[in-house]
């Protein structure tokens, strides 16, 4: 798939359906480059590349995320008029759910399955973090900083500052102007995935997500914290396998 919109994919000849992995707020489809290796060749792999990093640098984010996924599937019509299914991990399951709508739309297609990881329900999204969406750079580094998301060396780290710090803030300004669009629940399977010692996420509220969906929706947890999959993805990506092995009827 030559688009500007996926990096570090895999496409395979036997495969029966397009698996979309959306990043996290500030996160990047390298993130996602050793997972090619371990899914089975029923999938093609597309991570997703948001504007305004790695290749995409020099284009702006949109506005709202309405925008992005209307983008997204509009210039995708390969993808989303067929077979596709969705990993998507914390703010990225805002992005994947607004994708899907503009799919159904422009298509009348739904994804085979969807799984939310390490994530609110769209209708509780960022909503405990709202207080800084007017915040300047170095209130927003000292959030990212004492609520474990990048680490106090990083205020030393000109990479990370004139780099990555920009990008964050660009995903969470967006993030925090979000208002889910109201739309009849979906049909598919939807799969939540989180880590055991996930301190970001209410687990309360995960179970809201059935009212997304007239299909199941079934729980998996993992050891680790919010980004459990990174240091190793191994046990995420053997239980997207057994998915797709057993076509979205898979319930961990």
């Amino acid at each position: 798939m030559n688009s500007k919109w996926f990096a570090y994919g895999m496409t395979h000849e036997q495969a029966d359906v397009n698996l979309l992995l959306f990043p996290f707020a500030g996160g990047c489809p390298s993130v996602f480059v050793q997972w090619k290796r371990l899914l089975c060749p029923k999938a093609n792999v597309y991570p997703v590349l948001y504007p305004f990093r790695e290749a995409r640098r020099s284009e702006q984010l949109p506005d709202t995320v309405q925008q992005l996924a209307q983008s997204l599937a509009a210039e995708n019509e390969a993808i989303f008029s067929g077979k596709y299914a969705i990993f998507a991990h914390c703010a990225g399951a805002s992005v994947a759910y607004e994708t899907i709508l503009a799919a159904k739309q422009l298509y009348g297609t739904e994804p085979e399955w969807l799984i939310v990881s390490g994530a609110e329900p769209p209708e509780y999204s960022l909503e405990s973090l709202r207080y800084l969406a007017d915040a300047s750079p170095a209130e927003f580094l000292n959030y990212l900083i004492s609520g474990g998301f990048a680490e106090e060396s990083v205020r030393d780290n000109p990479a990370f500052l004139s780099y990555y710090l920009p990008i964050i803030s660009a995903d969470f300004r967006m993030l925090f102007s979000y208002r889910m669009t109201a739309a009849p629940p979906l049909h598919c399977p939807i799969f939540r995935f989180r880590g055991d010692t996930d301190k970001v996420i209410d687990p309360a509220q995960l179970d809201a997500w059935q009212h997304y969906t007239e299909g199941t929706c079934t729980e998996q947890v993992f050891s680790g914290g919010h980004y459990y999959f990174t240091a190793d993805p191994a046990p995420v990506c053997s239980s997207i396998n057994r998915i797709l092995e057993q076509g979205g009827e898979a319930n961990g």
